[in-house]
């Protein structure tokens, strides 16, 4: 399983020399198995240089697309998506309906007119929309198990649990911890992510606030890096990427929200290693 990051920004794009080094793209994360096949998770701006990544390959594309969200910067690179006007691609989404809208109705609304100049279904790609919600398993994608866990975040959101070939990753970005203030409690419990997270390969979480930001944010639906450090350790995970950058954050920001994690796990004598992800990276699980 070999994990690319396109996307590792939160919010909106930070394109720019500050930004440079670990990214200014929103969410995507491309996941490909060694049979060939390729899951995608959330489709912000990095889903576009991931398009062109996969345009410069022969034969048909098929690809299996996971969103968390339908928050823009979960889903506002879709329109620019390559393989998705080819008439031999193959897509097939995946992710939480906001009723009464279906997925498939949120994602096309976002190309409507005065939006966006071109409709989604004048895409020439075979397209299949699937609703999942908490609890809910897939074994859409032949000889893998996806299984669906609630966030805390505004809005229908979900992480994703991924089983294949002998290794687990979770995917949760966009979370916030279940806390006594009535703004953190965006749903009716706490989510089960320590339990879902539970033994994981890899953990890629929400780390988009340092905790002297995180009082001027609360019920915005993020967590700090001391968050995600606890939750790993919690989990008992065995690698942890800090994601979802703020978009304030420069390069130099991160280094340090890295340092103070450092101290942490040295001081909690941390069993799992860390990384605050960067766009281009790759990783082999």
């Amino acid at each position: 399983m070999q994990i690319t990051f396109r996307g590792t920004r939160g919010s909106i794009p930070s394109p720019g020399p500050q930004t440079a080094r670990y990214g200014g793209n929103t969410s995507c994360v491309e996941v490909q198995l060694d049979d060939g096949t390729l899951l995608i998770f959330d489709a912000g701006t990095g889903i576009r240089a991931l398009g062109g990544a996969m345009m410069a390959a022969s034969g048909p594309i098929e690809a299996y697309i996971f969103l968390t969200h339908m928050h823009w910067d979960h889903i506002q690179g879709l329109p620019f998506f390559a393989p998705a006007f080819l008439p031999t691609t193959r897509l097939h989404f995946f992710g939480p309906e906001e009723l009464p809208l279906t997925l498939e109705q949120v994602l096309c609304d976002q190309m409507r007119r005065p939006y966006y100049p071109i409709p989604m279904h004048a895409m020439a790609s075979r397209m299949d929309f699937t609703s999942m919600t908490e609890g809910s398993v897939s074994h859409a994608v032949p000889g893998v198990t996806i299984e669906a866990c609630e966030l805390n975040h505004p809005g229908k959101t979900l992480g994703f649990r991924v089983e294949a070939e002998g290794k687990v990753f979770v995917y949760a970005t966009d979370n916030e911890p279940f806390g006594s203030d009535p703004v953190t409690r965006h749903m009716v419990s706490p989510s089960r992510l320590v339990s879902f997270a539970q033994g994981a390969d890899l953990l890629i979480q929400d780390a988009q606030y340092t905790q002297q930001e995180y009082p001027q944010r609360l019920g915005w639906g993020h967590s700090t890096h001391i968050d995600a450090l606890q939750l790993a350790r919690d989990a008992r995970v065995k690698q942890l990427a800090l994601y979802h950058h703020d978009p304030s954050h420069t390069d130099a920001d991160i280094d340090q929200m890295v340092a103070h994690c450092q101290s942490w796990t040295h001081k909690h004598k941390a069993t799992f290693t860390f990384f605050a992800a960067a766009e281009g990276d790759t990783l082999t699980l």
